[in-house]
């Protein structure tokens, strides 16, 4: 089944095309990276998709067509920056009691079975020991996992990442996209990944949307990221980097 499908989606602004007819769909449990250079509108297409910008096309979650407006349907988003006060006195037990919706809060007799459930899902992103940590202390890559426990406090079907391991360190990003790779894994979770790097798209995503504006290929990294569509999409001096990919095959 289909998680996601996407039709002729179209961002215009001012008469100019941020993306222009991109068609694709995504494979419920699979886990897809949207490549393309800078400016290319990998950060405006999931934006379009959430429903966070207007948009020209057709989005369907798991068959239901969806606008962006309040749905059944549960998505995790996890934002490329994250602006907030690091002065702010807000824990993370804090931050993630706010981010629990209302309706899905119910089950929660009393603040200990709540208090319970934010401790299981730190423990599941493997940030347990953060719990009463003030958000402002946290490092880069403590922030990221605080904020995958954040995006999937209500149970997600598919998880949305815009570049998530930016400006995490080299032993930071590998833990991250472990934890990613574990939750797909464990809890059949779709993931869509916004990402710069061409090793960490051959390692661990199931396919690959390559865009510039439109749709340039779609298919499987092995397949699709040749020299001749990485010189396309990246343009002459990226067209040697394929290679140091396929050591990873």
């Amino acid at each position: 089944m289909n998680a996601l499908s996407v039709e002729n989606l179209c961002v215009k602004i001012n008469n100019i095309h941020l993306i222009e007819n991109i068609t694709f769909s995504i494979e419920e449990g699979s886990i897809v990276a949207i490549i393309g250079p800078n400016g290319a509108g990998k950060t405006t297409l999931v934006k379009a998709i959430l429903g966070l910008i207007p948009s020209i096309g057709s989005i369907s979650i798991f068959g239901i067509p969806f606008s962006g407006k309040k749905s059944h349907i549960n998505i995790g988003y996890v934002p490329q920056r994250l602006e907030f006060d690091r002065t702010f006195p807000l824990t993370v037990s804090e931050l993630l009691s706010f981010t629990i919706p209302p309706i899905f809060s119910f089950p929660f007799i009393n603040k200990r079975q709540e208090k319970t459930y934010i401790y299981r899902l730190l423990e599941t992103v493997g940030a347990q020991d953060l719990a009463d940590r003030s958000i402002g202390s946290l490092s880069g890559g403590e922030l990221q996992r605080v904020m995958i426990a954040k995006a999937i406090v209500n149970e997600p079907k598919i998880l949305f990442l815009d570049e998530p391991a930016s400006g995490v360190d080299i032993e930071g990003q590998e833990r991250f996209y472990d934890l990613i790779m574990r939750l797909n894994k464990e809890k059949g979770l779709t993931v869509i990944l916004i990402s710069h790097d061409l090793n960490i798209v051959f390692r661990f995503a199931d396919n690959v949307l390559c865009i510039n504006r439109k749709l340039i290929c779609s298919g499987k990294p092995a397949e699709m990221l040749t020299d001749e569509v990485i010189k396309s999409v990246y343009g002459e001096m990226m067209g040697a980097y394929i290679h140091s990919c396929h050591e990873h095959d």
